[in-house]
């Protein structure tokens, strides 16, 4: 059972998901306790604030907006994954269930894997490598299971970076 739910869509995340929201608010936490009256102008604090909009307001608004389609780009056979684009160069990717009203928070790059077309390191190309080697899942009640299994944690670190960002 999910934690968080907004607009009536229940938010799950992904165990890679959480991990990179985990490792960004470190970054935050360490930044504000270096530099208190700065840290917020900082790449990472404006990244999780920008993160934390997408899956809390811009998302559940409307998971399945145009402005959220991904094209081609990870091919023909995985039009069915979602992204959400900031600060030119991140995404977001996620999947939803219409009829369940659950949206899964699957990848969103970093400063490795920025927008580059044609990279090796580019965000749709690591995307689809991972989902080549099953982490995360592609079929979609594989992904939610693997969600499932992190629901508490998601809306404890939701919390936690809202507090820092």
């Amino acid at each position: 059972m999910p934690d968080v739910t907004v607009n009536g869509w229940r938010l799950y995340a992904h165990p890679l998901f959480v991990d990179q929201l985990e490792r960004l608010s470190r970054e935050v936490a360490l930044r504000q306790d270096a530099d208190p009256e700065h840290y917020r102008q900082k790449n990472c604090t404006k990244r999780l604030a920008a993160i934390l909009r997408l899956i809390t307001v811009d998302i559940p608004a409307d998971p399945g907006h145009p402005k959220f389609r991904q094209g081609d780009t990870l091919g023909d056979a995985r039009k069915h994954w979602f992204r959400a684009k900031f600060f030119q160069q991140y995404r977001l990717f996620y999947r939803f269930d219409s009829r369940a009203k659950v949206i899964v928070f699957a990848w969103v790059n970093d400063d490795a894997s920025l927008r580059a077309y044609g990279s090796g390191t580019d965000a749709y190309t690591v995307f689809s490598k991972m989902l080549g080697a099953g982490n995360p899942p592609d079929d979609f009640p594989a992904l939610l299971s693997a969600a499932e299994a992190t629901s508490g944690q998601t809306a404890t670190i939701l919390r936690a970076a809202s507090d820092l960002s």
